[in-house]
């Protein structure tokens, strides 16, 4: 699975930065007022170093992660059939490419570490920013990340023994949950060295993807060079045994793997031109995405039965094996190891900019205003970065049935994107005059499609989970009374 979304700012709106001359844009700056006689270049600050490419190359990180190489079989099993199938992804491509154009519009013209939290902010008050960062930092990155790091140590560890996954007990095998300790704190370190070293990594760790991905063509290409009877038979009637009833459960699947399509916002600080490059990186990014996709679930179908994709729960290891041979399963369990390290990579980069921009912002209670440090070096908020770290390891360490709780938090993700795209909408009527560098094509569409679909699987999520759903929503409207106590300034 990849990740969900993200942050937070303050009330004043700065000039965009994309607005920069171009003689300043590649300098380090903040959002910060300086007092008169203080020295800007005395204060660390964010530095504008990541670019177009780097910034698709870290959405690619956040998003491509184990569930295409995992998830087509439920897919292919809630639509029952390979045509309504496809038709599942195509859905959840355009719902996602929604998302995007919602992040696009509001990541141009509020180019805040924050992201989600700072739109919250400026639409709806400063609680619902801070509700939030709570479960931001409490459930979802953390919790998505390690359960990443938990898929990854899985892959390597398949790749390493040739055991089958299913064989793999988190509480049973402590090897599993040490190397995802070992991933989070390396990447955790290697973070503390600024965002260009951890944007080289996760620019090495794309390649690695785009190796992964060729291995499945050539997997495909030698099948089908043997024989396209396997092909034929699955393309022969693609729609026969549809069940357009699961079509909904089949989208929801296929959304699970475009998840963190907007989260590049939070670097949005760190980018040399976000007016341009947040809308071409995102937009750009979920695009390819959706190909790469495609692609790929046409060479499973290349390679194995449609019966057999739908049992299938390691897929792309089951294609590759079947095509080349059991070495090739094991180097694609190794790939898509690195391929999953790539999204904890990113979880741990973009991460720690929301903590950063919330304790920057006073929305932290004041015990906590050291997250806000930055190294002088570098300009990385080693100790956000530090803090998430820690409480992931934390995560790590308690049983596998405590980690598959956050599953249930998927519920807390699906409102906060809704109230993203209301918070758009909102923007719109308050601030008729703020500078949009970019507009969402077909508005209101795009926001009301977010909207919709979001509210719809928070609804599905109750139905179907009603006392753990509920929890959630409990947990989350806690966060309420924990700002007012604890966070927001007494009034005189």
């Amino acid at each position: 699975m990849a990740v969900v979304t993200s942050e937070t700012h303050r009330l004043l709106l700065p000039l965009p930065n994309g607005q920069e001359s171009s003689s300043t844009s590649s300098r380090p700056t903040s959002s910060h007022r300086f007092k008169e006689g203080e020295e800007e270049e005395s204060v660390p600050v964010l530095r504008r170093h990541l670019t177009l490419l780097d910034g698709i190359s870290v959405l690619l990180g956040i998003i491509i992660g184990s569930g295409i190489f995992a998830s087509p079989g439920v897919v292919l099993q809630h639509t029952g059939s390979v045509g309504l199938g496809c038709t599942a992804w195509l859905a959840a491509a355009f719902m996602a490419l929604c998302s995007a154009l919602v992040h696009a519009e509001l990541g141009a013209a509020m180019p805040q570490a924050g992201g989600n939290a700072y739109y919250l902010k400026v639409a709806f008050g400063d609680a619902f920013s801070f509700a939030f960062i709570w479960t931001m930092f409490f459930v979802l990155v953390n919790g998505s990340l390690a359960i990443v790091a938990i898929s990854s140590a899985r892959y390597f560890l398949i790749g390493i023994t040739g055991a089958n996954i299913t064989e793999i007990d988190l509480d049973s095998d402590p090897w599993s949950k040490a190397i995802a300790i070992v991933c989070v704190v390396g990447l955790t370190i290697c973070n503390c060295f600024g965002v260009v070293v951890s944007n080289r990594l996760q620019n090495i760790i794309s390649l690695i993807k785009v190796v992964l991905v060729l291995l499945l063509a050539v997997a495909a290409g030698a099948f089908l060079w043997g024989s396209i009877d396997v092909l034929q038979t699955n393309l022969h009637q693609p729609f026969a045994g549809s069940t357009p009833f699961g079509f909904g459960l089949g989208t929801v699947a296929a959304l699970w793997a475009f998840a963190g399509g907007g989260d590049i916002v939070y670097l949005a600080e760190e980018m040399k031109d976000p007016a341009k490059d947040i809308p071409h990186s995102t937009i750009g990014g979920i695009s390819l995405v959706a190909v790469i996709y495609l692609i790929i679930n046409f060479i499973y179908l290349c390679i194995l039965p449609a019966a057999d994709v739908k049992l299938s729960s390691v897929i792309a290891i089951d294609a590759t094996k079947t095509a080349l041979g059991p070495w090739a399963g094991l180097t694609t369990a190794l790939l898509v190891a690195v391929s999953v390290l790539g999204t904890a990579n990113a979880i741990i980069l973009y991460g720690a900019r929301y903590l950063y921009a919330a304790a920057r912002d006073g929305q932290v209670p004041r015990m906590l205003t050291c997250l806000k440090l930055l190294r002088q070096q570098n300009g990385a908020p080693y100790v956000a970065l530090l803090a998430q770290g820690a409480i992931c390891v934390l995560l790590l360490l308690q049983s596998s049935a405590f980690i598959e709780l956050l599953s249930y938090f998927g519920i807390a993700s699906f409102l906060f994107q809704a109230l993203t795209g209301a918070a758009l909408i909102r923007l719109r009527h308050s601030k008729p005059d703020l500078h949009r560098p970019y507009s969402v094509t077909f508005y209101p569409l795009a926001p009301l499609i977010m909207i919709c679909f979001s509210l719809y699987l928070v609804g599905s999520t109750f139905v179907s989970n009603p006392l753990q759903s509920s929890l959630v929503l409990v947990f989350i409207a806690v966060s309420f009374p924990v700002y007012f106590l604890f966070v927001c300034p007494p009034q005189l």
